[in-house]
């Protein structure tokens, strides 16, 4: 094999690992709009959440859709969901969540949360232990799952922690919250990278062997 051939197949490898970095699918349900959802916030509702399955890879941001309400705080939590309430701990939790009122995006970036392939997970806004909560918030809703296999649910717990409730979250008639999501795929294997670095020892001993030949 010559150091030109060795080349071309480290060469490949560098790419596969770069995609595999950069590559990110976004889901998203907002092309398909329906009806907005209220009120989020004390002492109204306490969590509203969109649920959701899985493909597998590596949750990088979660955003909703504010559409009009009271000025305040909100925080997004990512729990497991076991298909009729969120289960703790949290596997994510934001800092709080400023709403300045009116139209905003409710999310958060960053989150870097690795999921299971085929599990079943919530990403929901909530007021429970947020100082100076939102009130009377309306969230836009949407009817499509942007293709993640889930759908809206909300939990009234009176300002209490969901996860430390054994309480069933409802449904409601509007079937989901407008969302979107990026998720980029799952980091490679160790022996993905074992393979690059043969690649590369096996370039540079080619390229000295040619180098005493001449």
């Amino acid at each position: 094999m010559n150091t030109q051939a060795v080349a071309k197949i480290v060469l490949s490898a560098l790419i596969c690992c770069s995609s595999i970095h950069a590559q990110a699918t976004t889901y998203s349900n907002v092309g398909t709009i329906g009806t907005a959802i209220s009120s989020l916030g004390a002492p109204d509702t306490t969590s509203y959440g969109e649920t959701f399955t899985s493909l597998g890879g590596v949750l990088q941001d979660f955003t909703f859709y504010a559409t009009s309400g009271a000025r305040g705080n909100v925080g997004l939590t990512i729990a497991a969901w076991d298909g009729s309430k969120a289960i703790g701990p949290a596997l994510y939790t934001s800092s709080p969540i400023a709403y300045t009122g009116g139209s905003q995006l409710l999310g958060a970036n960053g989150i870097n949360l690795t999921l299971e392939a085929n599990a079943k997970y919530i990403a929901y806004l909530t007021v429970a232990g947020i100082t100076n909560p939102i009130s009377s918030v309306t969230m836009l809703g949407s009817t499509g799952d942007g293709g993640l296999a889930g759908n809206f649910v909300y939990l009234n717990s009176g300002g209490k922690n969901p996860l430390d409730l054994n309480q069933a979250w409802d449904t409601y008639y509007v079937s989901n919250l407008t969302y979107t999501a990026n998720i980029t795929a799952a980091v490679p294997e160790p022996e993905t990278y074992g393979m690059l670095l043969a690649g590369l020892g096996l370039l540079g001993f080619v390229a000295r062997r040619k180098n005493k030949s001449t």
